[in-house]
């Protein structure tokens, strides 16, 4: 098949059949929203699963870095503050995500929505518009097939992938960006210099750096099948092949130079969490992820089965396409060593969803928890490529067959037949599409739009009140949640949560002392007073009681939400002697291991939990009973262990709460009762034929009086702050003769530079966890700044990429136009 270089200019020619495609597009997005009952056509919001508890947070989190309440490199709404950048770079860096900011944080679903319609609809342009280069580079003329472009295109952005990870959005950024990559790379091999290459792979490395990796191993073996199928062996001269790899590499490497900033930052940020030493991740059993012959089931029409890792790849791309990719192999104009290399590459992507150690590989070395074979959309794409690469070679133009054929068929019959392939195409994508989002709805729900904004105004107003009242550095502890990041999404400085971009050494360290955490989850639930005060958190959000004695109720919402003040809360750094030492976090009970944290930091042994004697009676086989003896007025507190995975608490025959679920594994409050007072405490576990009992049990009761003392002592001795910003801190601090060290709650990270009196302090790490440095005797000012480590390091490596590209696109061809100009005028 004759090849020919494809003027650029030629694709605005083009624009009608794109936007047409778009168009198709969003028409069948709103179809598969009514058809699941979406709003605005019905009650359900598209936050399921990830999407409710992370991306939604995360993108409402841009409002944050915008009012300059966090930055970039740093958010105190994660796990009581953190490296930014890794949530930032994996999650919300996509250009589209800022889209969302021209909505209010009530109307944050819709936004999601729009977000979703929008990506889906730009998928099937960005095919379309490679699509057309290599039907134009190919040479095809016909009309009908130009039109026919039209089925590809939309069967790329309807394939089961994108549905079925269209709550993983930020994901949806590699499909849209890799027809334009491998658009760029055609373009290097037709004698470009590779402008849209670098420009679209540096986006896609910036917009999601995970899903830019498994596209950059497959423009490489893109790459390779090209430059192989493409050498003219008659002519034995490698000297053009070996200029378009070396230009292919340093291409490469100059998107990757590009977004070095973010994704060194990127990677240090995981070398906390998931690639850190105290991690340690999901490892199937067996070698293999399935029975290799259940594999072919996916390749029909409206087949879900699961999203966990039981689930099998969502490769689906359509009826017709599965025809022409396989008629692919028949095609006379097409290279035998292009149908050589789709044969390998289908081959390669098959052994990967089949066997683990490939598998991982393309997931970056790190193994899925759910949401398995992130990079099938590359074994989609692979199939509609050579469904495309068929209707490109099916030249109806050419005049032998088209003479032959008019005397046959009228002409007209090829643009009825095309519009009929084209309706069914549509009417076959949109129902699969419907069918995939139905089957994930009925595993895991889709939420119910009222079920957020009611959340919103039970928890807001509460929020916004507190932020209103009070400016100073300080926590917000929230003790029941709507998702598992609410402090991003409401724009407070909270304790929780949960993300692949996790901190390690705090999710180690917190349910030694009894609060909620699991898997990349870390929370405040289950906190004493003590806990509260010792993490900064001055106010407290609850639909619970909370002890009056250390808690004084501010506000209150018709939705059953209050507000409380803390007035024993620390402040973020504060001055202590040479007596703190190391903590003993050891303890079987988390009482004692608060104890011991507090007066490790003190120096001084103090006991702030009184134990209570209580006996134990097995009633059933699910529920035993405690009978305690109350020992002083003070809040009582139960922590338990058992082999039951949920059961409900009743205090003196009243249900209190649940327990064993992660968010109630810590400390139960049980009340406040009089000494000598008995209380009768009910367990009652799942009653499903299985015998329940405790296997560990603490029920003490809080010396307030002693932590009142405590921390009215280390707060005198606070840190004021008198300047703050998204990434740094400022503020004064007075040590006495006695005190030589500065403790804070702020978690440890190296990206923290700290200041004193404007010289550059060092620091070191608490209880494995948190910043601590020595600073002498005196009245002194205090800065600490942060920057992302890494960042620094890739802003280096980004200037020089600048450089290179700066060279390569403007300064060269400026170079040569010139000569060309002085050529012409001699």
């Amino acid at each position: 098949m004759k090849v020919q270089t494809v003027k650029s200019g030629k694709i605005y020619k083009d624009f009608p059949m794109f936007i047409s495609v778009f168009i198709l597009a969003e028409l069948m997005m709103l179809y598969i929203l009514k058809n699941n009952g979406f709003y605005p056509f019905g009650t359900k919001s598209m936050l399921i699963m990830d999407m409710k508890n992370q991306y939604v947070e995360f993108i409402t989190s841009l409002r944050n870095i915008i009012r300059g309440e966090d930055s970039i490199f740093f958010s105190w709404s994660r796990s009581m503050g953190g490296n930014y950048i890794g949530v930032f770079a994996y999650y919300i860096a996509s250009p589209f995500s800022f889209l969302t900011l021209f909505f209010s944080v009530e109307k944050v679903p819709v936004a999601i929505e729009f977000l979703t319609c929008l990506k889906i609809g730009l998928c099937g342009i960005s095919f379309c518009i490679y699509a057309k280069y290599l039907f134009d580079k190919y040479n095809a003329k016909s009309k009908i097939l130009n039109i026919c472009l039209i089925i590809p295109s939309i069967c790329y952005a309807f394939m089961s992938y994108t549905m079925v990870y269209s709550l993983s959005i930020m994901w949806l950024d590699a499909v849209i960006f890799l027809p334009l990559i491998l658009m760029g790379l055609e373009k290097i091999f037709d004698g470009s210099k590779g402008f849209q290459y670098v420009l679209c792979l540096t986006l896609l490395f910036i917009s999601n750096y995970y899903t830019g990796y498994m596209v950059a191993i497959f423009t490489g073996l893109y790459f390779i099948i090209k430059i192989v199928s493409q050498y003219d062996i008659s002519k034995r001269n490698i000297k053009k092949e070996l200029s378009i790899l070396i230009h292919f590499i340093m291409t490469s490497l100059m998107s990757v130079a590009l977004a070095a900033p973010l994704l060194l930052a990127s990677l240090k940020d995981l070398m906390s969490g998931k690639l850190s030493d105290v991690y340690t991740g999901y490892e199937p059993a067996e070698s293999t992820n399935f029975v290799f012959a259940k594999i072919f089931t996916k390749f029909l029409y409206g087949k879900y089965d699961s999203i966990t890792n039981t689930g099998l790849p969502a490769i689906y791309c359509g009826f017709v396409i599965i025809i022409f990719a396989a008629l692919f192999f028949f095609m006379k104009n097409i290279n035998i060593r292009e149908k050589i290399g789709m044969i390998l590459l289908i081959c390669l992507f098959l052994l990967s969803f089949y066997f683990v150690g490939l598998d991982k590989v393309w997931h970056g070395f790190q193994y899925p928890n759910w949401f398995p074979y992130r990079y099938a959309f590359l074994f989609s794409f692979t199939l509609i490529y050579m469904a495309l690469r068929t209707l490109i070679s099916i030249d109806l133009s050419q005049a032998k067959l088209k003479m032959h054929l008019l005397e046959i068929i009228p002409k007209y019959m090829y643009k009825m037949a095309a519009f009929i392939i084209i309706v069914g195409v549509l009417f076959e994508m949109a129902n699969n599409g419907a069918i995939l989002i139905k089957g994930l709805g009925n595993e895991f729900g889709y939420g119910e739009m009222e079920e957020y904004t009611s959340f919103i105004r039970k928890t807001k107003p509460l929020v916004d009140g507190i932020k209103k009242n009070d400016n100073d550095l300080y926590r917000i502890n929230q003790r029941y949640d709507y998702s598992k990041n609410d402090a991003m999404l409401l724009g407070y400085h909270g304790m929780t949560h949960y993300s692949s971009a996790f901190n390690a050494y705090i999710n180690n360290l917190i349910p030694k002392l009894g609060l909620g955490q699991s898997y990349f989850w870390n929370s405040g639930y289950s906190s004493t007073p003590l806990t509260d005060s010792i993490f900064g958190c001055k106010y407290t959000i609850s639909d619970e009681t909370m002890p009056a004695s250390c808690y004084t109720q501010l506000d209150t919402t018709a939705e059953g939400g209050s507000s409380y003040k803390n007035d024993m809360a620390l402040p973020f750094a504060y001055a202590v002697s040479d007596k703190c030492t190391e903590p003993d976090l050891n303890q079987p009970g988390i009482f004692a291991n608060q104890n011991n944290y507090l007066s490790s930091v003190t120096g001084t042994t103090v006991n702030y939990f009184t134990g209570c004697q209580f006996s134990v009676k097995q009633d059933t086989a699910n529920t035993w009973t405690y009978s305690i003896q109350a020992v002083s007025d003070n809040p009582m507190y139960l922590y338990m262990q058992s082999n039951a995975g949920y059961a409900d608490v009743y205090v003196n025959n009243n249900r209190i709460s649940d327990y064993f679920s992660e968010r109630k594994t810590g400390a139960l409050y049980l009340g406040d009762f009089t000494t000598g007072q008995t209380v009768t405490v009910q367990v009652v576990a799942a009653d499903d034929g299985n015998t329940y009992s405790q296997t560990f049990t603490d029920i003490v009761q809080l010396d307030v009086a002693a932590l009142k003392n405590t921390t009215a002592s280390l707060q005198k001795h606070g840190l004021k702050i008198k300047k703050q910003n998204g990434n740094s801190i400022s503020g004064e601090i007075i040590l006495d003769n006695w005190q030589n060290q500065i403790m804070t709650s702020i978690p440890y990270d190296e990206g923290w530079t700290i200041y004193i009196d404007g010289k550059k302090a060092d620091y070191t790490k608490y209880a494995g966890s948190f910043i601590k440095f020595d600073c002498s005797s005196g009245k002194h000012t205090i800065t600490m700044k942060y920057v992302s480590p890494g960042f620094y390091q890739g802003v280096i490596v980004g200037i020089i990429g600048l450089l290179a590209f700066a060279f390569v696109f403007i300064l060269h061809p400026m170079r040569k136009s010139r000569e060309n100009k002085i050529a012409m005028t001699l």
